[in-house]
């Protein structure tokens, strides 16, 4: 099994630009969910991964990922039961940052999932739909 899923990686890297900022960024985001856990600001560890997106076709951009790939998952891993009502606040919470969801998008992801690992309940969104384009560039620092 190791070995499908190291060949998998491989694939997923040739075909996906930006493969290592990809990394980078879920490493990142993984850092600052177990720091918030370990000092208690969270009461629940979260890990992001890359995992396949929703096939759909109105969920794909022209940026985005092979499928297989093209899946921004946040993932409760211990903690507390993740309710519904949460999946969807903390959902929202990603999508309302502008910055955040524009660096998902150039890394090729199309589908954010938050889901509970322990009862699989999850929620799913098209990255693309939570994009504001036009208006003018703020400059300013």
């Amino acid at each position: 099994m190791g070995i499908i899923l190291e060949i998998g990686k491989k694939i997923v890297n040739f075909f996906v630009k930006d493969a290592a900022e990809r990394r980078r960024f879920i490493a990142e985001f993984n850092y600052n969910a177990s720091s918030g856990f370990q000092t208690l600001f969270v009461d629940t560890l979260y890990e992001a991964v890359s995992c396949e997106g929703n096939p759909a076709q109105d969920y794909r951009h022209e940026m985005s990922a092979p499928v297989w790939a093209s899946g921004f998952a946040v993932i409760a891993k211990a903690g507390r039961e993740v309710p519904i009502d949460d999946i969807l606040t903390i959902g929202k919470i990603i999508l309302s940052d502008q910055k955040l969801v524009r660096k998902m998008f150039v890394l090729h992801w199309d589908t954010l999932i938050v889901k509970d690992a322990r009862t699989g309940k999850s929620v799913s969104w098209k990255i693309k739909d939570y994009l504001e384009f036009g208006g003018l560039l703020n400059f300013t620092k």
